[in-house]
């Protein structure tokens, strides 16, 4: 497996043939510390106009299950609307509740101006800055190619984090909806810290046509959360 590490360049974002799929619903098993924790999905809604353009409507739901859902209940739902052309970030829905932790919010990007309205404060933001939740797709219809230096950044309105990215290649995975062969992404903040300062995150694409997101790791304080990919309905 070829590792290549953006620390000296970072990479080109090319759109590819893969494209987003009105229908599609991806369900995944998550597990804490090798704990069944949690199913969770990632769906494509449909297309819908705002502000006069086209674009997507993507949900992501997570529910926690058996003796987690007791210690640590989780009831997630993240919708986001995807600009068609650039898959840039739209509009975010967030409906986060994790055990004594809950956060609801609303923002809307405006990528002309630069600036986001979050609830309804007003936020300057750098060009074509994405929500964090948005990378699943973002990172889905590209290719990556090493170009000079180009960075990338995710905003959750309130904070902005430049990000650099890592890739691995040709690996080999068998999760319960089969074996694939994919590609690792793993986004890395700027200042070498790690992902979300003490998180660190990874994503297996599937590397056919579709770029499934087949496996995900999301590394914390207290353990590690898994997410492998259980089934496709398109």
């Amino acid at each position: 497996m070829k590792l290549v590490i953006t620390s000296l360049f970072s990479l080109s974002l090319v759109f590819s043939s893969a494209s987003l799929k009105i229908g599609e619903k991806l369900k995944y098993s998550a597990h804490f510390s090798g704990v069944p924790a949690a199913d969770a999905s990632l769906e494509v809604i449909g297309k819908e106009k705002l502000n006069g353009a086209s674009a997507y409507h993507v949900r992501f739901t997570a529910r926690s299950k058996g003796l987690i859902n007791y210690l640590y209940p989780i009831n997630d739902r993240i919708d986001l609307w995807l600009n068609e052309d650039s898959l840039l970030t739209v509009k975010e829905l967030l409906q986060i509740r994790e055990g004594n932790y809950k956060k609801s919010q609303k923002m809307i990007f405006n990528h002309n101006e630069n600036f986001v309205v979050l609830n309804s404060d007003t936020i300057t933001i750098p060009d074509n800055a994405h929500s964090p939740y948005a990378l699943f797709y973002f990172f889905r219809n590209k290719n990556f190619k090493l170009v000079k230096l180009n960075t990338l950044h995710t905003t959750s309105g309130k904070k902005t984090t430049a990000l650099k990215v890592e890739i691995e290649k040709d690996v080999k995975v068998n999760v319960p909806a089969g074996d694939f062969t994919c590609t690792k992404v793993t986004p890395v903040m700027l200042n070498e810290k790690k992902f979300r300062n003490r998180s660190q995150m990874s994503i297996l694409f599937s590397d056919d046509e579709n770029r499934y997101p087949v496996k995900i790791w999301l590394t914390m304080k207290y353990g590690s959360l898994v997410l492998e990919l259980e089934s496709i309905t398109n």
